[in-house]
Order: C-alpha cells, then sequence, then structure tokens
C-alpha cells in the first residue's frame, strides 16, 4: 500500500466543547482523520478526567482511563467562559477554526454569549455542530437533559427485550451517545464539503433522540406495517433461522443461516444432510416454525460437544455466517483486530500507554498521524493562542497570566 502522508482533514482546526461521551466520541474520529482538535475545558480540565478508572501514568501522577480512551491527539486550553475574558478568547479562536462542536444542553452556549449566531457571525465560514438529547429546534424534551440511556429508551429500542416481561437492559456499548457521534461526523463533513462550494458556513443540529431512532429503523418499520413489536435477541426470527446466539461448550456462538444453500452447509456439517432437503425447512420462514421440534435438539446437541471458536471457524469454512461471543478481553487480543490495526495504543502525558479500540476507517493511500496521545490540562495554551487566535507571542504570555486562564502546572 503506497503511503500519503497528507490526512484527509490536514488543516481542519476544531474547536471541541464536549463532555463525557457524545461529543469526545466524535471530535476523536475528526483528530483520526488528521483534524487539529483543541479541547477547550473548563480550569482545572474537564470532568470526566476524574471519572475511572484511575490509572497511574510514569511520572506517578493519576489519569483518567476514561478521559484517555476519548482524547487522544488533542491539543488543550482551559478557559473560563463565564468571565468576558474567556468568552472573548473563545471567539478569537473561533475566526481561526473551521469547527465548533458543543454538547451543552440547548441555550446554554447562547446564554454564555457563545452560541452559533455570535460565533458565526465572527466567522461566517465556521461549521458549528451541536449534539443535544433533543435538538435545537422547538420541540416538547427540548429542554430535557440526557446521557445515553435517555434517547435509548425514548426511541424504543430498550423495550426490546427477548423475552417479553424481562426488564429493559442496556445493550452495552452506549449507542446513545456513539450512534449521535458518527452522525456528528457525518454532518461536519458534508458542511465543509458545502463551505468548498457556497463559501459559507452551517449549523449542524445533532440530537441523540433522532440518532436512536434511525438505529431502530427495523422495528419502527415493523411497528408501522403490522402493529406488532420486534423482539431482538430472540433465537427465531420469523424470516430466518438458525438466527441468533446459541450454548456451546465452553460459551456462545452466533449463527445466521440465510438461505437454502448456507442450511444445507449446516446440516452437512452436523452430520444431518436430510434435513438440508426436508420440505418444510427448505425456507426462512419455514425453518423458524419448527425450529424448537426439528432444529434445535440437532443443533444444540452438536453444538454442545465443540467450543466456540471451533464451531465458527467450521460453518465459516463452508460459507455459514457465525462468531464466536467474545468478551472485552477477548476481542482485544484477537488476531483480526491486530491485523485490521484496531487495537492502538493511547499514550499518557508523562508516555504511559494502554491498548484501546483504534480508528475503524481505511483510506489508500494511507496516511501517517502522530503519535496517539493525551495532554494535560492547559497545556498548550500559549501555542493555541498564538496560532489559532492569531496572539502576538507578548500578548499571549500576558493573557496567560490573567486569573480567567490556567494552563498546566509546570512542575
Amino acid at each position: 500500500m503506497t503511503t500519503s502522508s497528507i490526512p484527509p482533514l490536514q488543516g481542519i482546526v476544531v474547536l471541541d466543547l464536549t463532555r463525557f461521551m457524545s461529543g469526545p466520541y466524535a471530535t476523536m474520529l475528526l483528530a483520526d482523520a488528521g483534524a487539529d482538535v483543541i479541547k477547550v475545558e473548563p480550569l482545572g480540565g474537564e470532568e470526566t478526567r476524574t471519572l475511572h478508572p484511575i490509572l497511574k501514568d510514569d511520572d506517578d501522577k493519576e489519569i483518567s482511563g476514561y478521559f484517555l480512551r476519548l482524547n487522544r491527539r488533542k491539543r488543550s486550553v482551559c478557559l473560563d467562559l463565564r468571565s468576558p475574558e474567556g468568552r472573548d478568547a473563545l471567539i478569537e479562536l473561533a475566526k481561526g477554526a473551521d469547527v465548533v462542536v458543543e454538547n451543552y444542553r440547548p441555550g446554554v452556549m447562547n446564554k454564555l454569549g457563545i452560541g452559533a449566531d455570535v460565533l458565526m457571525k465572527a466567522n461566517p465560514r465556521l461549521i458549528f455542530c451541536a449534539i443535544s438529547g433533543f435538538g435545537q429546534t422547538a420541540s416538547p424534551n427540548r429542554d430535557w437533559p440526557a446521557f445515553n440511556l435517555v434517547p435509548e429508551a425514548m426511541a424504543g429500542v430498550l423495550s426490546q427485550s427477548p423475552t417479553p416481561g424481562v426488564p429493559p437492559r442496556p445493550v452495552g456499548p452506549a449507542l446513545g451517545d456513539l450512534f449521535p457521534s458518527m452522525h456528528a461526523v457525518s454532518g461536519i463533513l458534508m458542511a465543509l464539503l458545502r463551505r468548498h462550494t457556497t463559501g459559507q458556513g452551517s449549523l449542524v443540529d445533532i440530537a441523540m433522540y433522532d440518532s436512536m431512532l434511525s438505529l431502530n429503523e427495523m422495528a419502527l418499520g415493523v411497528a408501522s406495517m403490522t402493529g406488532g413489536e420486534l423482539l431482538y435477541g430472540q433465537r427465531v426470527n420469523p424470516n430466518l433461522a438458525p438466527y441468533g446466539y446459541f450454548p456451546t461448550k465452553d460459551g456462545w456462538v452466533c449463527i445466521a443461516v440465510g438461505p437454502n444453500r448456507q442450511w444445507e452447509s449446516l446440516c452437512k456439517l452436523m452430520g444431518h444432510p436430510e434435513m438440508g432437503v426436508d420440505e418444510r425447512l427448505n425456507s426462512g420462514s419455514g425453518r423458524s416454525t419448527h425450529f424448537k421440534d426439528l432444529i434445535e435438539p440437532v443443533l444444540f446437541a452438536w453444538l454442545a460437544e465443540r467450543g466456540k471458536e471451533e464451531i465458527a471457524a467450521e460453518l465459516a469454512a463452508v460459507g455459514v455466517p457465525a462468531a464466536p461471543v467474545r468478551n472485552a478481553s477477548e476481542a482485544l487480543q484477537c488476531e483480526q483486530a491486530r491485523v485490521r490495526g484496531m487495537v492502538a495504543e493511547v499514550h499518557a502525558p508523562a508516555g504511559k500507554s494502554w491498548k484501546v479500540a483504534g480508528s475503524p476507517v481505511r483510506l489508500s493511500p494511507a496516511f501517517d498521524l502522530p503519535e496517539a496521545s493525551t495532554v494535560r490540562p492547559g497545556q498548550n495554551t500559549l501555542e493555541v493562542l498564538t496560532e489559532v487566535a492569531r496572539m502576538t507571542p507578548d500578548d499571549a504570555r500576558q493573557f496567560v497570566t490573567d486569573p480567567t486562564l490556567r494552563t498546566a502546572p509546570t512542575h
């Protein structure tokens, strides 16, 4: 593969005013594409710098693993946005930026005097991306606070338990944060492309609730078309079978049989080729109807004698979609993840590193990026003020001494 030294977003300056996950994940993806992401933090640093797991860096200082995961390749400046000096500094930074991303509740940025109208007036080419629970426009739930569980619940995602009557439970990854983050990146890239043609900036309005409705499109379609509810996780799918996760000798395996040729391959592998030509089982709906009485006894007996990794490999070899159900530690050690470059290392300020999930986007020709590291609060204040806000070095040094702004400790 030919290597290019030019990342796709090189030269794009992003001001990151986000906290927790829905915004920082989006800006991390932009940084992974080469954007210069500047994290604008409150004095002392963003609150997730104190969240667990708490790790020890090489200098024995504590650092949040939560913060470390989501803030690689970002610079940091600390501003008190409640003060006139802090607001003025942000406006000057916005004049030199391409993108601003924030995930406060609607109206908070306006109350601070740094809303989209103010910043886009200062820089008409600015892309202003606002991520919130229910969007910026007037709506019944606009002012509700939201973490990921709130939009997941409101959009019907948490209701789809595989067993009726069982209480809702989180699906695992914070979909209500991660999916809106990816929509935010998509919207920002669309706005940058349009700016290339029009020369004008855009307001990108991302609602976590909207993203969850979009993610839940299959269940919404079923409800609209049939009046019924789609319950994910059931072993019996009305159109496909076997389709789900099943017990093995040492864990669980996912099997997703589609067309008849895959069903026939599974039957031969189980030692029951006659089931592959049984007319009752010659369609997905037929196999679904007869799963409990005809398929489950044979399938479960075969699975009980084998391990999940062995089963998945055997099925994949004959063209049947399957995968072992792995925990996070197993997934991190998987050779497939290593070969694809999905096991990355993120470095703490003093140099210690931990393995994390890498960027899933692959471009060819490839591009080089600096080391994936994090910085201390305000560590890049002087350089950011001179490079982005266009202050003179003397003015920047004078500004740093103002009590409304702090840099990282020098000791």
